[in-house]
């Protein structure tokens, strides 16, 4: 009883410190609201044992163990990847992400919107048919597979400059979305909405458009819609992803 007693007395000390810190100016209320929101859903071990220190991941970002817990819920009986033993970011927006390949329209009904949202697709946008190809070079995964993953990657350009990058994201922005419900609350605020330029539409016999997600505030809808691919838009990014 006594050591537990000492713990949270010296714990209770650490919070003391901290706030006057933060007080004082010498510790940012963010990043002290951020770390002990880490150490409250437990990836501080997934910060302290297996990233750099210099890393720090986004409030919607979910630890790889939470990542396949949900993955072994959704496609059970999926023989399933252990997360890598070591993940060094080559950016410092990357993520590890568990992306399991499933067809288009099942990855996107298997994403979860908030409570209260509904998701919508553009009309005359079909998916898993001949209008929907990889881009060109683009590396398709037929199996689950951990992948560094870049939001940010291809921020403001446009698709089609992107287009023979073999990194681009296609399905994985589905499967990112699966893992990290809370992402899209990000967008247009501290994070970058997604196109997926790993994939082409076709529209008027040409191979034009990319897929894009949007977020709709005012009706609480998360929207999947076809682009040109020549367009660039500053909120927007084009997401890529690495095999770890």
């Amino acid at each position: 009883m006594s050591t537990t007693i000492e713990k949270l007395a010296g714990i209770t000390a650490q919070h003391n410190e901290i706030v006057k810190r933060v007080v004082n100016g010498s510790l940012d209320a963010d990043d002290v609201r951020e770390a002990l929101q880490l150490i409250i859903e437990k990836q501080y071990l997934l910060v302290t044992h297996r990233l750099p220190k210099q890393w720090r991941p986004p409030t919607w970002y979910v630890s790889p163990e939470r990542q396949l817990e949900r993955a072994r819920q959704i496609w059970r009986g999926r023989a399933l990847p252990e997360p890598p033993n070591a993940f060094t970011p080559a950016t410092a927006t990357e993520v590890l992400l568990l992306h399991v390949p499933d067809t288009f329209s099942n990855l996107w009904n298997k994403i979860v919107v908030p409570e209260g949202h509904f998701k919508a697709y553009e009309e005359g946008l079909k998916t898993d048919r001949q209008n929907l190809r990889p881009a060109p070079n683009k590396r398709v995964y037929a199996e689950p597979v951990w992948l560094a993953f870049d939001p940010e990657h291809g921020k403001g350009k446009r698709p089609d400059m992107l287009w023979n990058q073999d990194n681009l994201a296609a399905s994985e922005v589905l499967s990112a979305l699966i893992q990290f419900p809370d992402w899209l609350h990000a967008w247009f605020r501290s994070a970058s909405a997604p196109n997926l330029s790993g994939y082409q539409l076709k529209y008027g016999g040409t191979w034009s458009r990319v897929p894009v997600l949007h977020r709709w505030d005012d009706e609480e809808r998360l929207e999947l819609l076809a682009d040109s691919a020549d367009r660039r838009h500053s909120y927007w990014a084009s997401p890529s992803v690495r095999e770890c």
